[in-house]
């Protein structure tokens, strides 16, 4: 492609397109937009606390990060907040400073800087096209990972536990139920409880709001408590004041220890950013297929890069696009993103509004709630219907094992290398058929022919050197300089030896 037509194409996927106004369903966006504002509230101060930020910043993403991606983008695709990112964010940023400090904050704003950076890089080099090959089970399996993550995370908040430092999942477990009456505050655990088993009672009912449903039972029962019981007697650990503002404009800061944060970080960062687009790109193609027929990829991959490359300037993290809102967007008719721009105004309506009930949310409630996230992200359907396929079972397994005992970046890099071998180990799959008609043998090739997958034809033809052979490679879409080398070595030592091999088209090698 010359260089200018190479510009035009960036230019025009860059730039905002509102072709879409032209199918928009007024009154469907504005509701959808409505309900997903009042979805995501929740949701972004969960995350925020997962991410270790004030509830706020979480708030700012939702209404900035979905902002721009819903601009940018061309697709009914919601973004902002998002579990796995949220988690990564944390579990690199702990190693290096202390959650809730200052310095904190700063390499969360940074490393969230550094993946929009790497997903604009992504999008320069046209690398929406990686994630066709990026095996659905293995998106399943970290998506499943994520979710056992999710649960575990909240076990402290739920339980009113201080934070507990264990090397496997499971290992909290443990502690908690061994020392149950020793650590665990039982007016959280009521709380979080109520919190869970409301929501999960209500999801049949309400699917699109019963988190809504699920904050609002925890909450009457945690505020309850605590106004019964008082501050000391229930322990309780409220949210506390939101101060949100309409603007929150800074620059990151980049000193010299921030500059050696971002060095050190680097495979993180690009961790967080492929899997930030992995799972956008999985809910943008899902879209292409079903919904919007027109829907550019790469312009899907630069509307969450600039989203995330300005989120720091807001005050906020990293995010990508949204499997449930989306989901509940769509079965709302959503088809432009429109939507998602009415959401993220509403999100600033009214987060102004609730911010004095806001105060008083139990955090054990927000623990409920990172519990019933998590819980939602195991499905059962999707994990039963893959474990039919040999192939894709063994992916999804090796996946959510690496993801569960090793970490969610190790997981990751499984899942890219697993989805890539398979990929490999299909491709290198060839079959042949061998029949006769009269004295020559013909073989039918079904399959790639490549150094990876020559070996067994080439053992069969080797085999009889003074046979008389018709290959049929009318089935053979790929022919490397390997198989055609093999093949040429094979025709002379059929002439040598009073053999023969055709070839059947004679062009494709």
């Amino acid at each position: 492609m010359k260089l200018g037509a190479y510009c035009a194409m960036l230019l025009r996927e860059a730039l905002p397109d509102i072709s879409w106004r032209r199918r928009v369903d007024a009154r469907r966006e504005f509701l959808a937009g409505i309900v997903g504002a009042v979805l995501v509230i929740p949701q972004a101060i969960t995350f925020a606390y997962l991410v270790g930020l004030p509830p706020e910043t979480g708030l700012y993403c939702a209404v900035f990060v979905g902002f721009l991606a819903s601009l940018f983008g061309n697709s009914p695709m919601v973004g902002g907040p998002n579990t796995a990112v949220s988690i990564l964010l944390s579990l690199t940023v702990m190693q290096y400073a202390g959650r809730g400090s200052p310095i904190y904050t700063e390499f969360v704003l940074v490393l969230s800087l550094m993946v929009g950076l790497i997903q604009l890089a992504i999008w320069l080099l046209r690398g929406a096209e990686i994630f066709r090959y990026f095996s659905p089970a293995a998106i399943i399996g970290i998506k499943t990972g994520v979710g056992v993550l999710l649960i575990t995370s909240a076990l402290e908040g739920a339980l009113g536990l201080s934070p507990l430092s264990t090397q496997f999942f499971y290992e909290k477990f443990y502690l908690a139920a061994v020392s149950w009456s020793e650590l665990v505050n039982p007016y959280a655990a009521a709380t979080a409880l109520v919190t869970i088993v409301s929501g999960l009672a209500l999801k049949r009912i309400w699917p699109r709001t019963y988190i809504v449903a699920a904050v609002i039972a925890g909450s009457i029962v945690g505020t309850t408590i605590y106004l019964v019981q008082g501050p000391i007697g229930s322990q309780l650990e409220l949210l506390g004041h939101v101060t949100m503002r309409l603007l929150p404009v800074q620059w990151p800061r980049l000193t010299p220890q921030h500059w050696l944060f971002m060095e050190a970080v680097v495979p993180s960062a690009i961790a967080i950013a492929v899997l930030g687009l992995a799972q956008s790109l999985v809910i943008a193609r899902d879209l292409k297929a079903r919904v919007v027929d027109d829907l550019d990829l790469e312009k899907e991959v630069f509307a969450q890069g600039i989203a995330n490359t300005l989120s720091p300037i807001f005050s906020t993290f990293a995010g990508s696009g949204s499997f449930n809102r989306t989901c509940v967007a769509v079965s709302m008719g959503v088809r432009t993103p429109l939507a998602g721009i009415i959401a993220a105004g509403a999100v600033v309506a009214f987060a102004f509004a609730l911010g004095p009930l806001l105060t008083y949310l139990p955090m054990p409630a927000i623990a409920g709630v990172l519990v019933l996230v998590g819980i939602g992200m195991v499905q059962g359907d999707e994990v039963r219907q893959l474990m039919r396929g040999r192939v894709d079972g063994i992916v999804f397994l090796v996946t959510l094992f690496t993801v569960t005992f090793l970490g969610l970046d190790v997981g990751i890099l499984v899942a890219v290398l697993a989805s890539a071998a398979f990929l490999l180990a299909g491709m290198s799959k060839v079959d042949f058929d061998v029949s006769h008609e009269g004295e020559t043998e013909c073989i039918a090739v079904k399959g790639n022919l490549f150094y990876a997958s020559v070996d067994r034809l080439w053992q069969h033809l080797r085999a009889h050197p003074s046979a008389c052979t018709r290959l049929d490679l009318t089935r053979v879409p790929f022919c490397d300089a390997t198989a055609h080398a093999m093949i040429c070595t094979v025709q002379h030592e059929r002439s040598a030896n009073g053999g023969r091999l055709d070839l059947v088209p004679a062009a494709r090698v």
